[in-house]
């Protein structure tokens, strides 16, 4: 029996049946790369999980707190939602996972305050084959509350001071709807510190009624942001303020003087002095009084020849001199306490006197 030599044995070893061999290296990295695909892997991605309480219009999420966590924030900080979550499953289902929701969030609802593990919620709707193995933070605890309605007093917001002269009291300020229905939380609600103001309104300067459409409201006293109005146009209300005359009066002793155009001789008998009352703001009517008492504001009458007959003088032939009446006390304040009477004859001379 002739026996093959070892060198022809090698040959055939490394390159007989080539076909065969081929096939099988094929076989066998197609089954590596199935295996490799579909082994158990862990990846941690950002993610983002919402708290929504089980009814929108009968409960309210108060507060979140951190109660346990690694990295993300501290015990006790308040929960904004942002999380680390590790997931588990075949590579290949992962990675199409991670191509198909770069923006990773999920969501859960509760139904009363307590603690929550965000590991074991049902936050995360996840392809089959991929588990949560972990939640950073962990732990956190919820507050809910009911929500409740309540109506509350619009308050005016008013800064400045109308001109001089005018005034208006909080009876002069009317707005319409005065109230407005709020939601929130009870908690917050059933206290007084929620308030409902106008957004301020400047009157500085303003002389006449004012009158506003679509005044904005604002919320005070509610740090959580959580109360509202229960529907976005009540939050505006019309506003209108009336004003008043802030007036007062003085009376004084005001020196009558007769004048006479130029040329004519007149005997002039009549009032030297007469009552006169002006009112005004007070800054004004303290300097009149003080005109008249330094002799700067007194009646100037224009005299006519009455053939000594007693007579009153109209009202165009009474005045003041220009300055001595404050410009903001106009004509129609300025009252006498009787009708000037007055009588003017000319004035006869002696020859001796015409001859001089």
């Amino acid at each position: 029996m002739n026996k093959t030599p070892f060198s022809v044995r090698a040959m055939e070893f490394f390159f007989g049946h080539t076909r065969n061999k081929l096939t099988s290296m094929v076989l066998a990295v197609v089954v590596w790369a199935y295996a490799f695909g579909n082994t158990g892997h862990e990846e941690t991605r950002e993610a983002i999980i919402s708290i929504e309480p089980s009814s929108s219009e009968e409960l309210v999420i108060v507060d979140q707190r951190i109660i346990d966590s690694r990295i993300i924030g501290q015990p006790g900080d308040f929960f904004s939602g942002n999380c680390r979550v590790t997931l588990s499953g075949p590579r290949n289902v992962l990675a199409r996972f991670s191509e198909e929701s770069p923006l990773f969030s999920g969501k859960l609802i509760v139904e009363k305050s307590g603690q929550i593990q965000l590991r074991n919620g049902d936050a995360f709707d996840l392809p089959v084959g991929i588990t949560v193995q972990s939640v950073d933070p962990a732990t956190i605890t919820v507050e809910v509350d009911k929500l409740e309605k309540v109506e509350r007093e619009i308050r005016p917001l008013i800064s400045g001071q109308p001109l001089a002269g005018f005034q208006f009291t909080s009876e002069d300020v009317a707005l319409d709807p005065s109230t407005v229905t709020l939601i929130g939380p009870k908690s917050i609600l059933e206290g007084d510190q929620i308030k409902v103001l106008t957004r301020e309104i400047d009157v500085s300067g303003i002389s006449e009624p004012l009158a506003l459409e679509d005044v904005d409201l604002r919320i005070t006293g509610d740090d959580s942001k959580l109360v509202r109005f229960i529907l976005p146009e009540n939050g505006t209300t019309k506003l209108k303020v009336e004003l008043r005359q802030n007036l007062t009066e003085a009376t004084a002793e005001v020196r009558v003087r007769y004048i006479v155009d130029e040329g004519d001789d007149l005997d002039i008998r009549g009032d030297q002095t007469v009552k006169v009352t002006v009112n005004g703001i007070e800054e004004d009517v303290l300097q009149w009084k003080k005109n008249v008492t330094e002799g700067r504001f007194y009646l100037l009458v224009r005299a006519t020849d009455t053939n000594g007959n007693s007579m009153n003088p109209s009202d165009d032939q009474v005045y003041w001199l220009e300055g001595s009446l404050p410009s903001r006390i106009t004509r129609d304040r300025v009252k006498l306490d009787k009708i000037i009477l007055y009588s003017a004859e000319k004035i006869v001379k002696s020859v001796e006197e015409s001859s001089q």
